[in-house]
């Protein structure tokens, strides 16, 4: 037999040892991958993507596994889809709250600038008021002044 033969044989004794749930290297908790079959055969990182068959079958595996669980296993790049529509989703939804937050700010800014107005208005008013109260105020002292007769005693 090669080393490759070896190696394929090792990868797939550790796959069923790993489907039987009794690995011997690797935690019985941790998930199925190709990394994970790869540990249980004790060969190196990626030494299991020589062989394609394996990857296959540990794709299949995963799906059986979960298909045992009742789970579904979606593709690698499905499952990207489906992450990147998702952040898509959010970040729309966070766009639309900002642009609506930021069309409340523009009326809220307009309706300020609105009663500062019409305050500096109602001020200068008030101001102008008062001056002519002030000036009516004398007039009307002068006028009963101008009216007071002196008493003076006849003798």
């Amino acid at each position: 037999m090669s080393k490759s033969e070896n190696t394929l044989l090792a990868l797939e004794a550790a796959l069923e040892r790993i489907k039987q749930g009794k690995p011997k290297r690797i935690p019985t908790h941790r998930k199925l991958s190709v990394r994970a079959v790869e540990e249980e055969a004790n060969l190196g990182n990626g030494s299991g993507y020589y062989y394609p068959e394996i990857v296959e079958k540990v794709k299949q595996t995963k799906a059986e596994i979960a298909a045992g669980n009742g789970e579904y296993v979606q593709p690698e790049i499905q499952a990207v889809r489906t992450k990147l529509n998702e952040q898509k989703r959010i970040k729309n939804n966070y766009k639309e709250k900002y642009e609506t937050v930021k069309e409340q700010l523009a009326k809220f800014a307009a309706a300020q600038h609105h009663l500062n107005d019409k305050l500096v208005k109602a001020l200068s008013d008030k101001d102008e008021l008062e001056f002519e109260n002030a000036k009516l105020r004398e007039e009307l002292a002068n006028i009963k002044r101008s009216k007071i007769t002196s008493i003076t005693s006849k003798d």
